[in-house]
């Protein structure tokens, strides 16, 4: 039941991908435009009380969607979807980048200020203030949604997976110490949780602009070492993908038969999970930030796809597929560290490989689980008021304790049907919506080349 229900969300997603896609003149193709606007990332502007800059918002939302998904979730993807599957991540991917742009873009438009001062913004402002009062319970569905969804998908998916790495490579250093590491890594991350989140959205965003970075890069650096390593077998390996993606091929290896539905439910969902365009989490995050045109905002939401799905996710991907280890194809319960393991292995010693992977592993989760709790902070104070915003980051930290000792199966299937539930007031909003996002994006670039990119 589970995994039909986000077949259907993914599918409503690549649709409203393609809708946005042409709504906003092809947006994410404007590749010389996109690019400018990341310098202005850096550039100094004076905001008002409780506004962010750019790049924090950036970085926020960066680390929220780039987490262990990126290693953990694309490997168990191909093993229990196939080759094939990379391919739908591009797809969802490159829709993604308008859907997301769409998000941000009446996002921006409709956000509001909380008590202090500070602009807030996300799905259900836009609800309330887009769509009128008569729309609030699902202004209010979707802030229940996302309350659940960053404990889940953004907590204990986080905690868990960053609890395995770390526990099979202390496996790898001290015999017999894997039964006590999970709950010491849970332990830890509740600690450095804590330390951040009590000292509200701004402390949370700069966390995230040194994190995103240096996670980023270490983990690209190791990716490409083993892309070269074994380079001439990436024509084969593009060759499978394409193949597996349509069911060309109904047995890979004799070992489980791959189909197109299947290819392609696993394919997208873990590219939703992975880059969240659609389901709403982003603009949150921008929403804070301060801005003069909002369709400079919203682009950077089209760069934060591309590095997530499309660099990040790819490099996992090849690195896993032209490594030439052994996948467990056909196993529902495949173990997306143990394969990300075996690959980096292939080109550095086995301790230093699960060393490397379980520091990559835990900077990747703690920068998503701090997005997210910004998210969830969003949320619950929506609902609740301060009040409800102060008592969630209570049971954030205590959650990824919870989740670092959980099973993973279940927990990785929790997540990604949070994500789908999320998803469906955000589709409807942007449906509602969708006149103001071409309004926008065309008074946009009518403006003069001096006031646009």
């Amino acid at each position: 039941m589970a995994d039909t229900f986000n077949l259907f969300t993914a599918l409503l997603l690549i649709m409203m991908g393609v809708y946005m896609m042409c709504l906003c003149g092809f947006m994410p193709f404007r590749i010389g435009r996109i690019a400018k606007g990341l310098f202005r990332l850096f550039r100094p502007a004076k905001g008002r009380a409780g506004e962010i800059s750019p790049f924090e918002a950036f970085a926020a939302a960066l680390g929220g969607s780039v987490g262990t998904g990126n290693i953990a979730g694309v490997a168990s993807a191909i093993a229990i979807g196939g080759p094939g599957a990379v391919f739908w991540m591009w797809v969802s991917g490159i829709l993604g980048m308008a859907t997301k742009y769409a998000e941000i873009l009446v996002a921006m438009r409709f956000r509001g200020r909380d008590a202090a001062g500070a602009p807030v913004g996300g799905t259900m402002y836009c609800i309330l203030h887009g769509m009128g009062k008569g729309a609030m319970p699902l202004a209010v569905l979707f802030s229940l949604f996302t309350v659940l969804a960053s404990l889940g998908c953004g907590n204990t998916v986080q905690a868990n997976t960053a609890a395995a790495a770390a526990s099979e490579a202390a496996a790898l250093l001290i015999p017999g110490s894997k039964e006590w590491v999970a709950p010491a890594v849970g332990i830890l991350m509740a600690a450095a949780l804590a330390a951040v989140l009590f000292g509200g959205a701004k402390r949370i965003c700069r966390a995230s602009a040194y994190l995103v970075p240096l996670m980023s890069f270490l983990y690209i650096g190791a990716a490409l070492a083993v892309v070269w390593t074994f380079r001439e077998n990436l024509p084969a390996v593009l060759s499978e993908i394409f193949v597996g993606a349509f069911g060309l091929r109904p047995v890979l290896g004799g070992a489980a038969g791959f189909t197109l539905v299947r290819a392609l439910r696993v394919g997208t969902v873990r590219g939703v999970f992975s880059n969240e365009a659609g389901i709403g989490a982003a603009p949150m995050a921008y929403a804070s930030a301060r801005s003069g045109e909002h369709a400079e905002q919203a682009m950077l939401g089209i760069f934060e796809v591309f590095a997530d799905t499309i660099l990040i996710c790819t490099l996992t991907a090849l690195a896993v597929l032209s490594s030439g280890i052994r996948i467990p194809y056909g196993s529902a319960d495949a173990e997306g560290m143990e394969i990300a393991l075996c690959t980096l292995s292939t080109v550095m010693e086995e301790r230093t490989a699960g060393v490397f992977l379980a520091v990559s592993t835990v900077l990747f989760a703690f920068s998503s689980m701090l997005g997210w709790a910004l998210y969830g902070i969003r949320a619950a104070d929506f609902l609740f008021g301060g009040r409800g915003g102060r008592c969630y980051r209570i049971l954030f930290v205590l959650a990824s304790g919870v989740g670092a000792v959980t099973d993973a199966a279940f927990i990785w299937k929790l997540g990604e049907t949070f994500n789908s539930l999320m998803a469906l007031p955000n589709l409807l909003m942007l449906l509602a919506l969708a006149p103001w996002v071409k309004k926008d994006t065309q008074a946009y670039l009518s403006l003069p080349n001096t006031r646009r990119l």
